[in-house]
C-alpha cells in the first residue's frame, strides 16, 4: 500500500487539515491516552462502515495520530462497508449486523458472500437513542417519556400527532396539536437493524401488520414473517435520510419541529439535544447512559464459540427483557470485520497494514474504552476485550498482544468486574411509571410538586423539576413556563455519567472537518487509487 503514502503526500493540504484537527482535539481535550511507546513507522489504512460506531472510530484515530499512525474512516453505514470489504476496497469494515444471510425482509441483494476471510472484532458498546424537537413556547421540550409501544406505533405510522392520547397517558401531560415527523435511515444502517430487531422481537403482531402494509403483502404475512431489517421502509408521514449525521441534522433544524429519529446516542451528545426516556420492562424511564447500557448488556448472549463464523456475535433477546430498573432495553454492540490468518486475505493488504490495523484495535479495546461514556458510548466488557484481542492477534502482520494485566486499561478489568456496574446508580422515584412531571423525592419517594426543585439523577434522568445544565452549552438550558399551558418543559442532563463539556464542544466544532467533510474525502481518493491498481 506504498501507494497510498503518495497520496497523502499528494494531497498534503487534506493531510494538514487533519492534523491541525487532531492537534486542536489534543489541546482541548484530555482525552484517552495514546500509546504508552511506539516502534517503527507504520502505513495509513482505510476504513468504512458503521455510523452507529463512527463517533468512537474517529475519536480513536484521532487521538493515535499523535503516535503517526493513520486510520481513515468514511462513515457510510454498515451495509457499504461491508461491501467496500468484499469489494477490497478498504483494509476494514465497520458494521452492526453479521455479513447477510439473504433474510432480510427489505433488501435485494439477497445473501452476503465476502469472496476473503474475516473476523468480527467488538468496538463499541451503545443505546439506540430517540432524538426529538419540540418547540413550545419558544422553549424546547426535554423531558420527554414514552413507552416501548408508544415508539412503536409512532414509527409504524399508528400514532402521528403529539398530542395523541398514548402520548399523553406515558408523558404525562398532553403536547401541542403537531404532526408527527418520524425520521428514518434511507441507507443500509446498522441503527435500522438494532431498532427493527427490537420492535420484531417485543412487537412481533404489529411488526408484522406494518410490513405487510408497506410491502403489499410480500412480507410480514402467514408464513412469511418480517424480521430485523437494515433497510427502513418509508412510509407515509416520514422522512428517509442518509446517514446518523443527516438523521441529527434534520431532527436538529429549524424544519424539524416535531420529528423524532432513532441514532446512536453520541450523536444527540454531540447535538446537544435531548432524547426520549424509554420505559423499561421493569417500569422505569430512563436514558441510554453508560452505565443504563452498561447494566443491560449483562443480559447479552454472545457466541463464545471461537470456530463459529459469528464469534462473538451477540443475541439481544434477554436484554429487550431485563427487569433491572437501570437497564435500557435498546442496547447493543458494533463490530470491525478484518483479515484473518489462515484464510483468503484481501489482495491489498499487507502485513504492514495489519501492523497499523492491530495496534489501532488493541488500543480501542484497552486504553480507548476509557472514555467511552464520553462519546455516548458504553465501555466493552472483559469477555468482548479478550476476544477482541484474540482476534486482532490473527490479523496478518499483527503486533504483540498486550497483557490484561499490565498493559490493558480498559475501566472493565478491575478485579476482573465491569466496573462501570458497581457506580450504576438506580433511577429517581420520580421517573417510576404513573409518577407525576411535577414530582420530587421526599425520604425516597417520589411526591407530587416540584418541591422547589430537583436533583440530578447520574444513572440517567432527572428528577423532575429540576433545572441542570446541558451538557457543553456552559449554562442551564430554559424551562417552561406557566404560559405554555399543558406542557411542562424540564430540562434532562443528555450528558454521560462523567460528562465532559470541553470535549463535547470540541467535537461539535470540529464535526464538519474531522468526521464528515476530510475522512470521506480521503476515503475517496484511496478508493479511485485502488480501482486504478492492478489485481
Amino acid at each position: 500500500m506504498n501507494g497510498r503514502i503518495r497520496i497523502f503526500r499528494k494531497h498534503s493540504v487534506v493531510t494538514k487539515l487533519l492534523a491541525l484537527a487532531a492537534g486542536l482535539l489534543a489541546s482541548l481535550v484530555p482525552l484517552s491516552p495514546a500509546l504508552a511507546s511506539t516502534s517503527g513507522q507504520y502505513v495509513a489504512i482505510s476504513g468504512s462502515g458503521s455510523s452507529w460506531s463512527a463517533v468512537a472510530l474517529e475519536q480513536w484515530a484521532q487521538t493515535l495520530r499523535a503516535d503517526g499512525i493513520v486510520i481513515n474512516f468514511n462513515p457510510d453505514g454498515s451495509t457499504a462497508g461491508r461491501q467496500d470489504y468484499m469489494d477490497e476496497q478498504v483494509d476494514f469494515a465497520a458494521s452492526d449486523p453479521p455479513f447477510r444471510n439473504g433474510t432480510d425482509p427489505f433488501d435485494t441483494g439477497g445473501a452476503e458472500h465476502p469472496p476473503d476471510g474475516y473476523s468480527y472484532v467488538p468496538d463499541t458498546a451503545g443505546g439506540t437513542a430517540f432524538m426529538y424537537h419540540l418547540d413550545v413556547g419558544g422553549h424546547l421540550i426535554t423531558n420527554l417519556r414514552l413507552s416501548g409501544q408508544t415508539i412503536m406505533k409512532i414509527f409504524t405510522g399508528q400514532i402521528t400527532n403529539w398530542d395523541n392520547p398514548a402520548i399523553t397517558h406515558d408523558y404525562g401531560k398532553q403536547l401541542p396539536n403537531l404532526r408527527i415527523i418520524p425520521v428514518i435511515r434511507s441507507d443500509g444502517s446498522g441503527a435500522t437493524y438494532f431498532f427493527t430487531r427490537w420492535m420484531a422481537h417485543e412487537f412481533p403482531k404489529q411488526w408484522n401488520a406494518f410490513c405487510a402494509k408497506v410491502s403489499k403483502g410480500r412480507v410480514g404475512t402467514p408464513g412469511h414473517p418480517c424480521s430485523q431489517t437494515e433497510f427502513y421502509p418509508p412510509f407515509p408521514g416520514s422522512v428517509s435520510q442518509n446517514g446518523s449525521n443527516n438523521v441529527a441534522t434534520y431532527v436538529t433544524a429549524s424544519y424539524g419541529q416535531g420529528a423524532i429519529g432513532y441514532d446512536e446516542y453520541a450523536y444527540a451528545l454531540n447535538s446537544h439535544y435531548p432524547v426520549v426516556q424509554v420505559l423499561n420492562p421493569a417500569g422505569y424511564y430512563v436514558l441510554p447512559s453508560a452505565s443504563n447500557v452498561a447494566v443491560a448488556l449483562t443480559k447479552a448472549v454472545i457466541n463464545e464459540d471461537p470456530s463459529s463464523p459469528n464469534y462473538l456475535q451477540q443475541n439481544l433477546n434477554d436484554v429487550y427483557t431485563f427487569t433491572d430498573p437501570r437497564a435500557y432495553p435498546l442496547s447493543s454492540y458494533s463490530y470491525l470485520i478484518v483479515p484473518k490468518l489462515g484464510t483468503k486475505i484481501p489482495t491489498n493488504f499487507t502485513p504492514a497494514d495489519g501492523k497499523t490495523l492491530s495496534t489501532y484495535i488493541d488500543y480501542f479495546l484497552c486504553a480507548g474504552q476509557q472514555f467511552a461514556a464520553e462519546l455516548g458510548y458504553s465501555p466493552l466488557p472483559l469477555n468482548l476485550v479478550t476476544g477482541g484481542l484474540a482476534q486482532a492477534a490473527k490479523i496478518p502482520g499483527h503486533v504483540a498482544e498486550p497483557s490484561l494485566a499490565t498493559d490493558c486499561k480498559n475501566p472493565t478489568l478491575r478485579n476482573g468486574k465491569l466496573v462501570v456496574l458497581e457506580d450504576a446508580k438506580y433511577p429517581s422515584p420520580c421517573q417510576k411509571v404513573g409518577e407525576p412531571l411535577d414530582c420530587h423525592v421526599v425520604n425516597g419517594k417520589a411526591v407530587a410538586g416540584n418541591g422547589g426543585g430537583g436533583s440530578q439523577d447520574p444513572s440517567g434522568g432527572a428528577t423532575p423539576g429540576a433545572s441542570v445544565p446541558v451538557s457543553g452549552t456552559g449554562g442551564t438550558a430554559p424551562t417552561s413556563t406557566q404560559s405554555q399551558g399543558p406542557v411542562s418543559g424540564v430540562v434532562v442532563n443528555v450528558a454521560s455519567t462523567n460528562g465532559n463539556g470541553k470535549l463535547l464542544g470540541a467535537l461539535t466544532a470540529l464535526e464538519i472537518l474531522v468526521v464528515i467533510a476530510v475522512p470521506p474525502a480521503i476515503y475517496a481518493l484511496l478508493r479511485r487509487r485502488r480501482r486504478q491498481a492492478p489485481r
